[in-house]
């Protein structure tokens, strides 16, 4: 099947009609072509519609979806707006919970790993509404009791999200 991808409209449409890639016409390579013009072409707008092509059923290589949550990082910092692009993909939590919950917790843990980005991150919480914030803190909340180190008992991320929800309150 031969796709066009002159436009970022059109590269957003084939990526959200391959995100499974259970089909026989979908094709990886042209995935990450489509995402690659989006990543370096499009704006901010972007952004949201990047999250409703996350999705946990995908039966490619999970390096797609993340490359997806990359590249929401990456548009926002390339147009300085990191809290604006982290509060949209927030904004999305009562969407993607339903389709792509793994991939929407894999957005807090990868928050978590990087300190430089808690000041946008708790500045995006503080904006949400409150349905958002409720999933937002449940994600929270199970990432802290999910990672307990297995060799000293300690949590790595419970520091980390005491922090955040201390800042936000």
């Amino acid at each position: 099947m031969d796709y066009s991808l002159n436009s970022i409209e059109q590269c957003l449409q084939i990526m959200d009609k391959m995100k499974l890639m259970c089909n026989e016409d979908d094709d990886i390579e042209i995935f990450d072509e489509a995402l690659y013009k989006v990543r370096t072409e499009a704006d901010m707008s972007a952004i949201e519609r990047l999250c409703n092509i996350l999705d946990d059923k995908t039966e490619g290589p999970c390096s797609a979806m993340e490359d997806i949550l990359n590249t929401i990082f990456y548009i926002s910092e390339k147009y300085k707006q990191l809290e604006q692009g982290i509060y949209i993909f927030l904004s999305n939590s009562y969407k993607m919970i339903k389709y792509a919950v793994d991939w929407y917790e894999m957005f807090h843990r990868m928050v978590l790993w990087t300190p430089n980005l808690y000041e946008y991150y708790i500045s995006a919480i503080k904006r949400l509404d409150k349905q958002n914030l409720e999933i937002l803190l449940h994600t929270l909340h199970n990432i802290k009791k999910e990672d307990i180190e297995k060799d000293n008992g300690k949590n790595f991320f419970e520091e980390k999200v005491d922090f955040i929800i201390k800042s936000i309150k």
